[in-house]
């Protein structure tokens, strides 16, 4: 079973460029005036933080849940 996890952005390295919303298999993240990330789309597959070009994205285990 996949880990649930949510993703952070870091506000000092993320320049807004959309690499990781344009991986996103379901739209989970939106980015747009702001950075968003929507926990009830994402399916964990941390797609996202590999496709950031300067590694501002990480996944962060949820707690109680696996």
């Amino acid at each position: 079973m996949v880990e649930k996890v949510k993703i952070v952005m870091d506000e000092d390295r993320c320049y807004l460029c959309g690499g990781c919303a344009g991986m996103c298999p379901t739209l989970a993240i939106n980015v747009g005036p702001k950075w968003e990330f929507f926990l009830d789309r994402c399916i964990s597959c941390k797609i996202c933080v590999t496709a950031c070009p300067v590694g501002a994205l990480k996944a962060v285990p949820l707690e109680g849940e696996s």
